[in-house]
Parts: C-alpha cells; sequence; structure tokens
C-alpha cells in the first residue's frame, strides 16, 4: 500500500497544512452583531415561477420540484425591500445617451458606485417589524428521495454573489446518482476510511437568494437598493425552522410554502453548503444556530478578515458589476460574447450551459426566443458586493464554530486574501478539515463540478464513519 503522503497526490488531493502562523488581527477584526429575530411574515401570495428552459431530470429514485420559501421577515434593513424590480436602475440619476463615451460611461458608472454604496454604509439595521414591510420569498429548488431514509440527511446549499443556484444542479446530479454504499475517503487527504460507510441523501435545497435568479421574477416590485450578507444566514435558519418542518416529510409540497412558528421538529440531520458569498451565510447561520444544522461544507467561503471589495481601491467589485454588460441580442450571441471571456474560459460546459438557459432570461417574456438579460441584474450584484460587514465579520465568528466544518479551497487564492490568509482560515475553527483543488480559481464550483461532488462526497463520508474528529494520517 502506498504511504498516506503519495496516496493522496495519486488522487491529486491536497490541503493546507496545519496553520502556525502569527493571527492576522490579535482582536475580532469586526463587531458581531446577534442575528435578528424571524417574525410570521404577511400573508401574500407569490407570483408562480417564471419560465425556464428544462433540465435533464434527476437520478432515478430523486423528483425535482419548485417552491417559494417565505424569506426570513422582517430584513435587517428597511432599504432591502422596496419597489425595485430587474429593469430598475436605482442607483441612476439618468438614462445615458445613446453617443456616450467610454470616459463618460466610466465616469457615470462611478456615479452609480458611488451612490450605491452610500445607500449601503447609509443604512441601519431595523429596530422593529413594519406592519408596512411587504415579504419576500427565496425561491427553491427540491431533489427529493421518492422512498426517504429515516436517518438520511439533507442539504442546504447557497451560491455566489451575481450567479443562482442552478449553477449547482452538475454537482447535485453527481452526488445523487452514487450508491449510497459507494466508498468516499478521508476528507483531507483522500486515505481509506476505517469502516464502510452508508451515506442516504433525503433531501437537497437549493436557494437562490431574494435578489437573484428566479427570486428576482418572484419578488419583483419588493426588493431594495441595500442588502446585508446577514440577511442570508437568516433566509437559511428560517427555511430550517420554520419551513420544512411541515413539509419534510411531504411528497407533494405545494409552490408556495407556508411559515410556522417553530415546533415541529426541523429534519435529523442539516447539513449547510455553501459557495463564496452564499458559504458567508452559511457561516453566519451555523454560528447563531448550531443546534440546528449537524455540518458545513464551505467552497471558497467569503468570511475574509479584510475586503476584498476595497473601500482603498474605490470598490471594485460594486464597479464591476455594475460595468457588467447585461444584454444580448440572444442566447447564441451572448455564448459566441462569453465563452472565452476570462470569467467563462475555465467553466464546464454543463454549467456554462446552465448559465445561457437559467442566468439569462428574455428582455421580454413575449419573446423567449429574443433578446436576453442577466437573470440577476447588475445592480443587485452591486448592491450585494458593497456589504462591509459580512466577510470580516465571519472571520471573527469562524473560532467559535462548534461543528464540523469542511473548507474547499481554490488553487489559487486570491479571493481569500492570499496564501497566508487562506492556511489561516481553514484552520479557525475547531473542527475544521480543508482539501485544495489546485487546478480551480474562487468560481471552482461551476469550474469541477465532479471533483467538487467528489469532495463533498468525501465530507460525507467522513462524517458518516465517525472519523471526523480523529486526526489525520498525514
Amino acid at each position: 500500500m502506498l504511504p498516506s503522503k503519495m496516496r493522496a497526490m495519486a488522487a491529486r488531493i491536497t490541503s493546507y497544512p496545519r496553520y502556525t502562523g502569527a493571527a492576522y488581527a490579535s482582536a475580532p477584526v469586526a463587531t458581531r452583531k446577534a442575528l435578528a429575530n424571524i417574525r410570521a411574515p404577511d400573508q401574500s401570495r407569490a407570483p408562480p415561477h417564471p419560465p425556464r428552459p428544462p433540465v435533464p431530470p434527476p437520478p432515478s429514485g430523486f423528483t425535482r420540484t419548485l417552491h417559494a420559501a417565505p424569506a426570513a421577515y422582517p430584513r435587517e434593513f428597511a432599504e432591502s425591500t422596496g419597489s425595485l424590480e430587474r429593469s430598475s436602475h436605482p442607483f441612476r440619476s439618468s438614462a445615458p445617451p445613446a453617443t456616450e463615451s467610454k470616459e463618460e460611461r466610466n465616469a457615470r458608472i462611478a456615479s452609480e458606485k458611488d451612490v450605491c454604496v452610500g445607500r449601503r454604509l447609509g443604512a441601519n439595521p431595523r429596530q422593529s417589524a413594519s406592519s408596512s414591510e411587504p415579504a419576500q420569498w427565496v425561491v427553491a429548488e427540491r431533489w427529493r428521495r421518492d422512498v426517504p431514509s429515516g436517518d438520511g440527511v439533507t442539504l442546504v446549499l447557497t451560491h455566489a454573489c451575481g450567479l443562482d443556484k442552478s449553477h449547482w444542479d452538475p454537482v447535485v446530479r453527481s452526488l445523487l446518482a452514487r450508491d449510497p454504499k459507494a466508498p468516499g475517503g478521508q476528507y483531507g487527504s483522500g486515505d481509506a476510511l476505517s469502516k464502510p460507510t452508508n451515506v442516504v441523501i433525503n433531501d437537497v435545497w437549493l436557494l437562490d437568494d431574494v435578489q437573484h435568479g428566479a427570486s428576482v421574477d418572484v419578488n419583483a416590485g419588493r426588493l431594495g437598493t441595500s442588502y446585508s450578507w446577514i440577511d442570508i444566514g437568516r433566509d437559511i435558519i428560517n427555511l430550517v425552522e420554520n419551513v420544512l418542518p411541515s413539509v419534510k416529510d411531504d411528497p407533494q409540497a405545494p409552490w408556495q410554502l407556508q411559515w410556522e412558528e417553530a415546533g415541529k421538529g426541523t429534519p435529523p440531520m442539516v447539513i449547510l453548503v455553501g459557495h463564496s458569498y452564499g458559504g458567508s451565510g452559511v457561516v453566519h447561520a451555523a454560528h447563531a444556530r448550531p443546534d440546528l444544522f449537524h455540518s458545513v461544507f464551505l467552497a471558497e467561503p467569503m468570511v475574509t478578515p479584510s475586503l476584498v471589495n476595497d473601500p482603498k481601491k474605490g470598490y471594485p467589485l460594486t464597479m464591476g458589476a455594475l460595468k457588467r454588460r447585461s444584454e444580448w441580442p440572444s442566447r447564441e450571441a451572448a455564448s459566441a460574447a462569453n465563452r472565452s471571456n476570462p470569467m467563462f474560459k475555465t467553466w464546464n460546459e454543463d454549467t456554462f450551459k446552465l448559465w445561457l438557459d437559467h442566468s439569462l432570461v428574455p428582455v421580454d417574456p413575449a419573446k423567449p426566443d429574443g433578446a436576453v438579460t442577466l437573470a440577476t441584474p447588475t445592480w443587485a450584484e452591486a448592491s450585494t458586493f458593497s456589504e462591509p460587514y459580512g466577510p470580516p465579520a465571519g472571520w471573527s465568528k469562524l473560532p467559535e464554530l462548534q461543528i464540523p466544518t469542511g473548507f474547499f479551497m481554490a488553487g489559487d487564492p486570491a479571493w481569500m486574501g492570499g496564501e497566508t490568509v487562506a492556511n489561516e482560515m481553514v484552520w479557525r475553527p475547531p473542527r475544521a478539515r480543508n482539501e485544495r483543488l489546485m487546478d480551480s480559481s474562487h468560481l471552482m464550483v461551476q469550474e469541477k463540478p465532479t471533483e467538487t461532488a467528489d469532495a463533498i462526497w468525501r465530507f460525507l463520508t467522513t462524517l458518516d464513519a465517525g472519523e471526523w474528529d480523529q486526526p489525520r494520517r498525514d
């Protein structure tokens, strides 16, 4: 048998070594605010799910359904609700002229960026719920085992900023196609486990954040200008505690899921999976309510001690979102214009197809074959990126996560603040393990769905074998 390090190399699995360097900061880098209480939302009816091109059916033995789940109510900021929709331009003072020069466009977008950031920095946490605040919904895609097991697990997945839940489809499809007894391996090394495992996944919930993807359609006319990353953590808690208990055993749950006071009992083993800013939401949820969740899997989570969207550099992510092209004359034109784009050229072909089919929507719903625009509008992406609190607050919370925490990191650590910061991050939780996919970037879920599914499977099988807290055999 090969030594463990050689087996790890053969499996192309590597990880950050135990961090022994100086701490990035000797004190918390952000004030950690308690998550606001969640109350019953109003009884509004959610609009129907917007039309989307079909996707392949789930693996045999599973059924895929779509739902509108109540979002956490109230939102953290009064400015998180309003009258905005996909076609809005909330940070623009006037429409750009038809003859706008490149210099004029850059100046206009810089002005819009300043307005966007200013709105977020000026937003104040709500002190109490307002009876006039409209309810919002999180569009959820459910993959349910037709014959569930009493001790099966429930996965709840969140996505990266500007993208949407559909990009998890290839990963989930790969996971659910596996025999529950398929071997996995030690998370962090790939070494063989000491005993056979039986990982039964009963339920998978893929979530579109309230101002991303299909949720933009369902929340049209209810969206606001400012967004708190704490709210995605509250949305996760709300789903698991106040929504899933009434539908966890229901194979025919309706489109609109109901909110109920906690008390019916949550699914037996809920595991959170988050990518990028969705990973930040997972950390906030797990830190606030570790009693609800068994473990967390974090793919390049945005819980960095300092902001990638650096104010000293002019909020480049906000600026980049507002500059992003958002419309093409057809899906074919969008494909031709973007497949070689640096952002997309490394994406898996199936994921890129999902981006074309689900991350783009018709400008005019009556012309499905006509011009298309981003399902997540650039103003919503810019609003989300303008959050100054979520990443460093998440960093400060990591040492207090008391549940198994698996980090799945890219070879390129740029989005994590560099090699040293990433190395410290993955060892901050006391029950942490990590893996690193060296031939990937921050959007590893989009680039390497099969490898991502393999990593999640090792994570699940290590947990199932009861070996998570055993010393790694490095």
